[in-house]
């Protein structure tokens, strides 16, 4: 089955101090799959070439990055395998302090960028980080991280400094403002005090990770915020803005295989007779009562598995919760109690998330055991290495590039409306030969017969059956339909005696883009 949903992009920038170990590889992408990101701005990945490639997993479909000859430094940007960016040109620095991409996003030009500036002021890095900006600076523009200083010396460090600005500060705000740039949490939030990095040693606070995006950027951005501080010592700022225009994106739903060995979900289906007694009417179709059937079970799935996904993280989002309430008081009274409560409640939740990440790298010693044998498994992994199915442009008829889905959709029905259409016009020249032919009519007695022989709708137990092909258009997978569903009637013989059920039940309840 086919969705459709709106949403707004979300960005967020993040120092993650190093990444080096798979788990905590796992961890952060995790978090930002749990977050709903779209695009990360990594800084301080410690990562080679080679191994940044490494995050392009799960939901990541493009990385770059820039990475130092040794383990420092290093930033990277990732990249959602659904958001329909097409990439331009690619600006790395040598030392692997930013990385600059521009591409296509959504029909427009965009710029987008992650930096981690040097702790101590470095003229070099300013003015090489201003000419390659400039160089491929466009309209709209989104330049996040960790820049290692704060802007204004009252709101952006606590306790606030008397001193006038560093150096750092007013090379990043002439940055800024040579090339039009605003700083998108202060926008939206013009009289909080927040801070995105904490200094044992100096015991103090300061907000020195930043979002600064194009005055076009900012007209469309919905919010900005600086999140808790769990798997870094700082803190992440996201920001969510809406795409050019309103783009349905497309989402096929599937059926979880592993569903269908869970009792509990099993017997939750039991819903599906309540269904029937309930709207199985003499005034309803068959073809009515299947269609809104489906669209029942989806709906009774889809509340299965997040209450399911909900009870799974309750003890990760009440941690998360609880960090967030101490660092709101931390910041506030800088009491030494809190701090050591805050930092209790840390461990636990990166106590939790490995737990989480080494069940699933442990779940894989299959890799390790089938290494070296042949079999199905080198096939299935490379079958799951396939690119991205979403299109981002499609040139019509006029040659004119359209982005929106519903004129690609238009533009593909077309194309395949003329590849299918019949070469000759005159269809009385073409239906001779078959009126010729002497078929035998299927009289109303033989449909009757044939639909008798299927028998009653409840299989008495569960047969065994061959391995079927994967999910089809209804998003149901066929080889794990092998489980026990006797108390689930699924079709009413007598809808093929009434020949009442849908023309084409393939695609009962595809939704198409409008």
């Amino acid at each position: 089955l086919t969705s459709y949903t709106v949403s707004n992009i979300k960005i967020m920038t993040l120092n993650v101090k190093g990444i080096n170990h798979v788990i905590k590889r796992r961890k952060i992408v995790s978090s930002l799959k749990k977050d709903r990101v779209q695009i990360a701005l990594l800084q301080e990945t410690h990562l080679t070439d080679s191994e940044h490639l490494k995050l392009k997993r799960d939901w990541v479909g493009q990385i770059y990055y820039s990475s130092f000859d040794t383990k420092s430094t290093g930033v990277a940007i990732l990249i959602h395998k659904n958001l329909p960016f097409t990439l331009n040109a690619i600006v790395r620095d040598t030392d692997g302090r930013f990385i600059l991409i521009t591409g296509l996003l959504y029909g427009e030009q965009i710029l987008l960028g992650s930096v981690y500036a040097p702790n101590t002021f470095d003229r070099s890095f300013y003015s090489n980080f201003l000419a390659k900006t400039s160089s491929v600076c466009l309209n709209h523009v989104i330049i996040g991280g960790d820049f290692n200083c704060g802007l204004n010396a009252e709101t952006d460090y606590n306790p606030a400094k008397s001193q006038p600005p560093s150096k750092m500060a007013k090379a990043t705000m002439d940055f800024c403002s040579d090339l039009g740039l605003f700083d998108a949490w202060r926008v939206c939030n013009p009289h909080v005090k927040d801070f995105t990095f904490y200094s044992r040693p100096n015991f103090s606070f300061s907000r020195i990770d930043y979002m600064f995006v194009s005055r076009s950027v900012l007209d469309r951005t919905q919010g900005c915020l600086i999140n808790t501080c769990a798997l870094s010592d700082h803190s992440s700022v996201s920001m969510e803005f809406l795409p050019p225009y309103y783009d349905p994106l497309s989402r096929h739903w599937r059926l979880n295989p592993a569903l269908l060995s869970d009792p509990e979900f099993v017997k939750y289906l039991d819903q599906w007779e309540l269904f029937l007694s309930t709207n199985d009417l003499p005034g309803v179709s068959a073809s009515t009562l299947w269609e809104a059937g489906k669209a029942f079970l989806r709906g009774s799935i889809i509340s299965f598995t997040s209450a399911k996904k909900k009870s799974n993280l309750a003890k990760q989002l009440l941690l998360e919760r609880d960090i967030t309430n101490l660092e709101r008081e931390f910041k506030k009274s800088s009491s030494v109690s809190v701090l050591k409560k805050l930092d209790a409640v840390r461990s636990a939740l990166d106590q939790l998330l490995t737990q989480k990440a080494e069940a699933i790298c442990y779940a894989k010693h299959r890799l390790f055991e089938s290494g070296n044998k042949p079999g199905r498994l080198l096939a299935r992994l490379a079958q799951g290495k396939k690119g991205s199915y979403a299109i981002p442009s499609l040139k019509d008829k006029k040659g004119v590039l359209q982005f929106e889905t519903k004129y690609i959709s238009k533009i593909m029905k077309e194309f395949y409306q003329d590849l299918y259409s019949p070469e000759c016009q005159n269809t009385a020249d073409v239906r001779k030969p078959f009126l010729r032919l002497r078929l035998p009519p299927l009289i109303r007695v033989r449909v009757f017969g044939a639909a008798s022989q299927l028998g009653s709708s409840r299989p008495s137990s569960p047969q065994p059956c061959p391995p079927a092909p994967p999910a089809g258009p209804q998003g149901v997978p066929g080889p794990d339909w092998r489980c026990n569903l006797s108390n689930v009637s699924w079709v009413d013989p007598g809808a093929f005696c009434r020949q009442d059920m849908p023309e084409t039940p393939p695609r009962g309840g595809v939704q198409e883009a409008s």
